[in-house]
């Protein structure tokens, strides 16, 4: 049983997530919807799962991953249908514990940028926007960041336009950072390491980065029990989560 990148970042991801917390991700997340079934099969059975398909919890048994995160199939076996901008209200109240959150670019705090690469005014690139980016990650304790193209494109001392606040110092609020390499975490407003992933060195993860990370005691990132890649196959049978790492 061949367990891949995405595999592994999915299992990071889920342990990221604890018992009780209410999760939102929003579109293109597949390897975030995958986590949270993940989570909830395994020490987080309380977790109450918000995707952006409005569907509230849906039956790991019965869900399947589609290339749309929005996609209408996924309110099968939900338990309700909740509009998205409820999430909202559930933030603004302390309830919505954390937060899934891709990136373009990322800086040393965990602040993303998801708004244009160059000049806000005449930008180089459009890139989608940051939807309610900006509103939701003031608000949620529980961070975390996303990208399946680890490089100093990425990962820059300076970003171009700030749509998504990460480290605030201050408040409790834990910033984690996964990418195909390793796993970070932000403490004190540095950007710390904790693991790589299985053949991957420090040095790929430090050098395809335009500033250098903490890098103290660190370990390897876990990787996915053979009941974990059951369920992450079942849910996933077409490979979708594969698709973050193409381009």
């Amino acid at each position: 049983m061949k367990i891949k990148i995405a595999d592994i970042m999915i299992k990071a991801m889920a342990q990221t997530l604890a018992d009780g917390d209410t999760v939102l991700h929003g579109l293109g997340s597949p390897l975030p919807a995958i986590a949270m079934h993940l989570a909830k099969a395994s020490h987080a059975p309380d977790l109450v799962f918000f995707p952006v398909s409005e569907g509230l919890d849906p039956n790991p048994d019965r869900y399947r991953l589609r290339l749309s995160s929005a996609d209408p199939d996924h309110f099968v076996g939900a338990k309700a249908v909740i509009e998205l901008i409820e999430t909202f209200d559930l933030a603004s109240k302390g309830k919505l514990t954390a937060m899934f959150l891709g990136g373009a670019q990322i800086d040393s705090r965990g602040n993303t940028n998801l708004t244009c690469i160059g000049d806000y005014q005449r930008p180089k690139i459009k890139l989608p926007g940051g939807a309610a980016t900006s509103f939701l990650t003031p608000l949620v304790k529980k961070l975390i960041l996303w990208t399946t193209h680890h490089s100093k494109r990425v990962f820059v001392d300076r970003l171009n336009f700030l749509t998504g606040l990460g480290y605030e110092e201050g408040k409790d609020k834990e910033v984690t950072i996964i990418t195909d390499k390793a796993v970070f975490m932000v403490e004190k407003g540095y950007l710390v390491l904790k693991s790589v992933h299985k053949d991957v060195s420090v040095k790929d993860v430090v050098e395809n980065m335009s500033f250098a990370p903490i890098v103290g005691k660190y370990g390897v990132t876990t990787t996915p029990t053979s009941e974990d890649m059951v369920l992450i196959r079942n849910i996933d049978p077409d490979g979708i989560r594969f698709s973050e790492f193409e381009g």
